[in-house]
């Protein structure tokens, strides 16, 4: 026969466990000045509702280029088709925060190794409604779940670097 005095304190009705406070949940989707509303994908590409508060003038500004730059120096190189026709290391202190998402997201696909090596990843950034700083986002990959990681992590890249 079991012997009672070897129950423990958990089972004991005379001292309750106190609850547990709720554990805060990170939202992963927003950062100072940008946030991402949908993320929806298609057959071989993400597609991002992205809104910036701020408006279609938010950008990184020269540090937080320079930032992002040092944290990433493969955008330097990055191909951009852009009103300047200009190299993306040259756009990125006044390019949109929706653009930089993109390159962003790009360059930590292609980073990854468990992507195949001969991979080519491209992007778009359309303006939905400047008045409303609303924005799609598309940037096409080889796997569903690294692209979302890139999106993660790139959100947690714009987050240290937004001035």
């Amino acid at each position: 026969a079991r012997n009672p005095a070897t129950t423990t304190a958990a089972q004991s009705p005379t001292r309750p466990t106190p609850p547990r406070p709720p554990t805060p949940r990170t939202k992963l989707t927003t950062v100072p000045r940008l946030a991402v509303e949908r993320i929806a994908f298609e057959r071989d590409r993400m597609a991002l509702l992205v809104r910036v508060p701020e408006g279609v003038d938010a950008c990184l500004g020269p540090r937080g280029a320079a930032r992002l730059l040092a944290a990433r120096p493969s955008l330097a190189f990055h191909t951009c088709l852009n009103d300047e026709d200009a190299p993306f290391a040259e756009v990125l202190a006044r390019t949109s925060l929706p653009h930089a998402l993109e390159h962003l997201v790009i360059d930590l696909q292609a980073a990854n190794p468990a992507c195949a090596s001969d991979a080519t990843f491209v992007g778009t950034t359309e303006w939905l409604s400047k008045r409303d700083g609303l924005a799609r986002v598309t940037v096409n990959f080889t796997d569903d779940l690294i692209a979302l990681g890139a999106l993660k992590d790139a959100l947690a890249l714009l987050e240290g670097t937004v001035e």
